[in-house]
């Protein structure tokens, strides 16, 4: 085999086995909405001994790791806490149901009285760029996509990507991740990704950002044009600003 083929075939090949849908998950999305007078109660728990207990399971081998955001305000039309939990393999995701026998959702029966309704799904991290900020603020953007996952894919990765890594130059965007659930039929989102901006000033040039990275982005055709026809690829759902729990 010649050389320069060769090293194509190994260029190429990281990318093959990178494309998560190529075996089972390795996350799980959970999304608990409680009543306005039980927010404090659930997030009382969760600092005080929820938090413990999911670092627990990480010392186990359990899961892998884990981030518990909560929402920042009383909303009836969103969750108040949004856990994304990952797994080292498929395999240890199917082990998850040893603890969901006992903690519903990664919470004890007690607990999970709280909650008038717990949203679970199976996930893939698709995409994610940037890195974690000491002070960061986050944006968590559910979508329903109205095409094939695979067009959908395509679609964030010719125009949506490249706007979020304009953020993360700008130095506005400390971070980002687009997941895809499992089996979304019927499901409250078919995608959802999670903006970590750097700090609460950045979060504020939002829209500034986002303009002057598209001005930009406008020169090339490509973009454009999916620009102007993403009417046609997806709904977005109801923002929520959040907070790690910590």
């Amino acid at each position: 085999m010649k050389r320069w083929l060769l090293c194509l075939l190994l260029a190429l090949a990281p990318a093959a086995f990178a494309n998560p849908l190529n075996e089972g998950p390795t996350t799980l999305t959970f999304q608990y909405h409680a009543n306005p007078g039980d927010r404090l109660a659930l997030k009382e728990y969760m600092q005080v001994t929820g938090l413990k207990q999911f670092a627990g399971w990480r010392e186990q081998g359990l899961i892998k790791d884990y981030r518990i955001f909560w929402s920042r305000y009383a909303d009836s039309q969103n969750w108040d806490m949004l856990a994304i939990v990952n797994f080292a393999s498929p395999a240890k995701v199917a082990e998850w149901k040893r603890i969901e026998a006992r903690f519903p959702a990664g919470l004890p029966v007690s607990v999970a009285k709280l909650c008038t309704q717990i949203h679970s799904a199976p996930a893939d991290l698709h995409f994610s760029g940037g890195a974690p900020s000491p002070d960061g603020v986050f944006l968590v953007i559910p979508y329903d996509y109205l095409v094939s996952t695979a067009e959908y894919l395509k679609y964030v990765k010719g125009y949506v990507t490249p706007q979020f890594d304009g953020w993360v130059g700008e130095k506005v965007l400390a971070g980002y991740q687009l997941y895809i659930p499992r089996y979304p039929a019927a499901r409250h989102w078919s995608s959802i990704a999670i903006l970590e901006y750097k700090d609460e000033p950045s979060l504020g040039i939002r829209e500034a950002t986002t303009a002057k990275v598209r001005d930009r982005l406008r020169q090339d055709a490509a973009w454009k044009s999916i620009h102007e026809s993403k009417q046609n690829v997806r709904v977005t759902r109801q923002y929520v600003m959040a907070d790690l729990l910590k």
